[in-house]
């Protein structure tokens, strides 16, 4: 595990949650190792969106508009590369982050389960395997939609109307 300040998030990380250990407030998992950062989850993701020139509440309120997600809503940090929605309420200090890569979930008991990423990792989560599927569901189709509307605004122009 390595020490990591850095307020940059990539495709490479995986999940993002709180911890309480010291001067570290958040644990980064990626597919190249574990960091720690001192930056809270919501400020490493506010952190992420300003690199991709938004902010975190401009997106979550976007897809809150589009899609009416308004409780735990995922959203899209860079457009068609990485997407990320919560397990639980951002408030809930047992949130985590989970971002777009391929997972499986297994229930492990009552309100608890193991994400299994391709590469092996593993994060436990207090949530069901209904929760996170959910989720994911949620963030795979605002990822779909924000695709083809990113195709349709190439192939028309400003032809193209606004859904409502």
């Amino acid at each position: 595990m390595l020490n990591c300040d850095s307020y940059l998030i990539d495709g490479r990380v995986l999940a993002l949650k709180s911890v309480f250990t010291g001067d570290y407030q958040s644990k980064i998992i990626t597919t190249h190792g574990t960091y720690f950062s001192k930056l809270t989850p919501t400020k490493l993701l506010d952190q992420a969106c300003l690199h991709n020139l938004s902010t975190r509440e401009g997106r979550i309120n976007a897809v809150s508009t589009v899609m009416k997600y308004s409780k735990k809503t995922p959203f899209i940090i860079a457009p068609n590369e990485i997407g990320v929605f919560p397990t639980e309420s951002p408030k809930n200090p047992d949130c985590v982050w989970i971002f777009n890569h391929r997972l499986n979930v297994e229930e492990v008991a009552k309100g608890k389960s193991v994400v299994t990423f391709m590469d092996g990792t593993s994060i436990q989560v207090k949530v069901s395997k209904n929760v996170i599927l959910k989720q994911k569901q949620r963030l795979h189709t605002l990822m779909s939609i924000s695709y083809l509307m990113q195709q349709e605004k190439e192939l028309y122009g400003a032809k193209v109307k606004r859904l409502q």
